[in-house]
């Protein structure tokens, strides 16, 4: 692995394409991503890679792993634990009955045959909803994600889209309905108002509204609307003080963050900005396993570029998890990185 420094990195974080939550487009089954070479175990043999001496986690963001099945559906997250994956991320939005269904987007419209929130809807008016990409797919629940999984040897990641301040009544409806998978499950968000309100789940922070490395950024309607003198929006005061260099000011920010959510066991962060940050010679990882909380990176995708150079550089950071839309192509990246290594 390489040496920690801004002269020795070899990738520029602004290069990695990476899709913000509010919108990425429609999500489809990968063709160009399509793989025959799924099998049972198929997870537990490669998703688990040793790098560096490391156990690392290959995450199957939406449930994507061979590419053939409509993201976030109930096919995909069979396909993926069948095979025996270690860790799937699914997305959840709650419906006006407060049922839980697995989607990613607040409308229904660029996803579905439908239009308007999904919110509006109930679990009574979704069974005709089609996706677009596939008329015979339509959208799941979380109590048959919780069936799927229950018992296997995967992870499940559910990331909470909703960033309102959420009723009571849904935070303790979605602990009741993960309750079978015990510690088989990890909650994340970037609404840690939401996430400190869960009591019997562990919980993973994304720190998207707090601090961020997004060098094109089109607009400034959301948090945050600061950009600070190390590149990184930023509202915190110190993001504009020249008093702090920039370790001082990552660190000082990481404690500030921290104490946002103290019981987040998990940082879910975008690549770019764990990239930058190694260009000032901070290993995110690290510096948050000193605080007994571990790094998953998010999301690699076939646009990121080179899943070699950029995997290289973001378990130099200290990743343990990397979520991705390409699980199978990281999986080989990470292999190529443990025979070098060797």
């Amino acid at each position: 692995m390489r040496n920690r420094s801004a002269s020795n990195s070899s990738i520029d974080a602004s290069c990695i394409a990476v899709q913000p939550s509010a919108n990425p487009g429609l999500h489809r089954p990968n063709s160009s991503y399509d793989r025959s070479d799924v099998t049972n175990d198929f997870g537990t043999q490669t998703l688990r890679p040793v790098v560096s001496g490391a156990e690392r986690v290959i995450c199957c963001h939406r449930a994507t792993l061979s590419g053939r099945q409509v993201p976030n559906s109930l096919s995909a997250v069979t396909e993926c634990v069948q095979a025996r994956v270690p860790r799937l991320e699914i997305d959840v939005r709650f419906l006006a009955d407060d049922t839980i269904a697995i989607f990613h987007d607040s409308e229904l419209d660029l996803e579905t045959s439908a239009s308007g929130p999904i919110g509006a809807q109930t679990r009574l008016s979704l069974p005709d909803v089609r996706h677009r990409t596939n008329p015979e797919t339509g959208i799941s629940f979380l109590e048959d994600v919780v069936d799927a999984v229950a018992g296997s040897d995967t992870l499940l990641q559910v990331d909470l889209k909703p960033l309102s301040l959420l009723p009571d009544r849904q935070l303790e409806h979605l602990e009741r309905v993960l309750l079978p998978l015990g510690e088989q499950v990890i909650v994340g968000s970037q609404g840690h108002w939401n996430l400190r309100r869960l009591k019997h789940v562990p919980v993973a922070f994304d720190p998207w509204l707090q601090m961020r490395y997004q060098p094109n950024r089109k607009s400034t309607a959301n948090a945050p609307h600061t950009l600070g003198l190390h590149g990184f929006w930023d509202d915190a005061p110190i993001a504009v003080s020249p008093f702090f260099s920039p370790i001082q000011y990552i660190e000082t920010r990481i404690d500030d963050i921290v104490s946002l959510l103290p019981r987040a066991i998990e940082w879910m962060v975008d690549i770019p900005t764990i990239l930058h940050m190694s260009g000032f010679g901070a290993a995110l990882g690290e510096l948050l396993g000193r605080r007994n909380i571990s790094l998953a990176a998010w999301t690699l995708t076939e646009s990121s570029g080179n899943p070699s150079a950029i995997l290289e550089h973001v378990f130099d950071a200290g990743a343990s998890t990397v979520i991705t839309d390409i699980p199978l192509a990281a999986a080989e990246a990470a292999a190529a990185l443990s025979s070098e290594a060797a």
